[in-house]
């Protein structure tokens, strides 16, 4: 259990930093379109008490010109959603506040129950105030680190009179725990690791990631992969607008990701095996084996994650024409290596692409230092890669003086993505880890190729690397 450190922030300061109406309308606005489409604001924030308003306006209205009962139902949420932050002391809510998973909370709408009593004809006030003994309960339990399941009273007025009241439940809990790897893992984790695949499925997936730059001599950087929009559905479409929308740059370093990992596997000889770490949502397996049909993909995640991918795959590929493996894996947990040993398909000695992309960034130093050392173990032919990603340590510990990159860094905080590993050094942490042989390209001087124009500064801070392992018995016995 995680139990939250005790937080001395004064209502003043809180209510200044974090909980002030026009800020939290302002943010919640840019997280919740459609409130700024309705004009909605929160009027008053104390602690335990909101008031908003639900303007009586042309995008609000019905056919009636009164209020859509919808909108009322939407007003309600993000009232009480904020009254139960305002108990919060001090902790930035995720999706909302800037914040990293180890300082911020996460809220969820777990239930409804509105009375709609009278039309609604004018400006509409909603109210939400938690009562003494509920919230002394709320605090005391998201402090101890358990999760909250608070039932919260909401009224509305328009002209003196009631027009609607309600009561809706909340969950609330600690950001980091939607992290834990424990095997009764909630429902809002579960969520959390499906919309990060979509998403980066939805990117993939775009009409615009075809770019005029040359990844190879002759080749133009490029992603076809018809497969990601099927993966991606809707949902990920979305997010992945969304996120080229607030950075720009992420979207590019994916394509440029995309590619260098298909250069690897294409000039891998004899490659046979393909290993993705944190399968996710990732398609490529399906390019590759139309030129390499013996090819087997081992997918090793989650099982929640799995389980939507072979849901995603199932409408790919009805027929299983695809050699598919699939590894439960818990990365917090397994020994990566004894996770490979023990399926009879895997064969070490056999050409392996090792593709751990876009990980190493949330995980800490220790579990990225083993996952590598694990992999690195399974590499028993001259030709197997081990392909992995990385940040500098700049992006996580955000000292920069150059103004594009602290704004990439923020935005990343802002999306909830916030990095906790970086490496100045990739080529150095790799050895350190038993790699013989590695090759580190930044995504800046992958992407300068026939540039038009200076490139970022933010691809500066992301690099690519393969680790190659021509004498496998030297890491083997490394000791760990």
């Amino acid at each position: 259990m995680i139990v939250q450190e005790p937080n001395t922030t004064s209502w003043e300061a809180d209510y200044r930093d974090r909980m002030n109406p026009q800020l939290v309308t302002r943010l919640l606005r840019k997280s919740v379109p459609v409130l700024e489409a309705c004009d909605w604001r929160l009027s008053e924030v104390n602690y335990g008490l909101v008031k908003s308003i639900l303007p009586l306006n042309q995008a609000t209205t019905n056919q009636h010109g009164t209020h859509q009962a919808a909108l009322i139902s939407l007003s309600a949420d993000y009232t009480g959603g904020t009254a139960l932050a305002s108990l919060l002391n001090g902790v930035p809510m995720a999706g909302v506040h800037q914040c990293k998973p180890t300082d911020s909370a996460s809220l969820w709408l777990a239930a409804m129950d509105v009375k709609y009593i009278r039309p609604s004809t004018g400006h509409l006030t909603g109210c939400c105030h938690i009562d003494d003994k509920t919230a002394t309960t709320i605090v005391h339990r998201y402090s101890q680190g358990k999760r909250v399941l608070a039932s919260l009273g909401i009224t509305f007025e328009s002209n003196g009179e009631l027009v609607a009241e309600g009561v809706l439940k909340y969950f609330a809990q600690p950001t980091i725990q939607l992290l834990d790897s424990s095997s009764n893992r909630s429902l809002l984790f579960r969520q959390k690791i499906k919309a990060s695949a979509r998403m980066i499925a939805g990117i993939r997936a775009g009409r615009d990631l075809n770019w005029n730059r040359s990844s190879e001599s002759g080749q133009r950087l490029r992603v076809d992969c018809p497969h990601a929009v099927i993966a991606a559905g809707p949902h990920g479409q979305l997010l992945a607008a969304r996120l080229r929308k607030a950075l720009p740059q992420l979207t590019e370093m994916v394509v440029a990701r995309t590619q260098h990992i298909d250069n690897t596997i294409r000039n891998t000889p004899g490659m046979r095996q393909l290993v993705l770490i944190g399968a996710g949502l990732d398609m490529r397996a399906f390019r590759h084996a139309i030129r390499r049909p013996d090819m087997t993909c081992f997918e090793m995640d989650l099982p929640e994650m799995l389980d939507e991918r072979d849901r995603v795959i199932q409408e790919i590929d009805p027929q299983g024409s695809l050699n598919r493996v699939r590894l439960e894996t818990d990365f917090l947990k397994d020994n990566l290596a004894d996770v490979l040993k023990s399926c009879p398909q895997f064969d070490p000695s056999q050409p392996t692409v090792l593709v751990y992309e876009g990980c190493s960034m949330y995980f800490e130093e220790s579990v990225n230092r083993q996952i590598i050392q694990d992999l690195l173990s399974m590499m028993k032919n001259p030709h197997s890669r081990l392909w992995v990603d990385f940040v500098t340590r700049e992006s996580v510990e955000g000292g920069t003086d150059v103004p594009e990159i602290t704004e990439f860094l923020m935005r990343m905080d802002d999306l909830g993505e916030s990095f906790v590993f970086g490496s100045d050094r990739p080529g150095q942490f790799l050895a350190s880890c038993g790699a013989p042989k590695i090759e580190v390209t930044s995504a800046s001087d992958f992407l300068r190729a026939e540039a038009q124009g200076p490139l970022d500064p933010v691809y500066q801070v992301y690099n690519f690397t393969v680790s190659h392992n021509p004498d496998y018995e030297s890491v083997a016995t490394k000791p760990r």
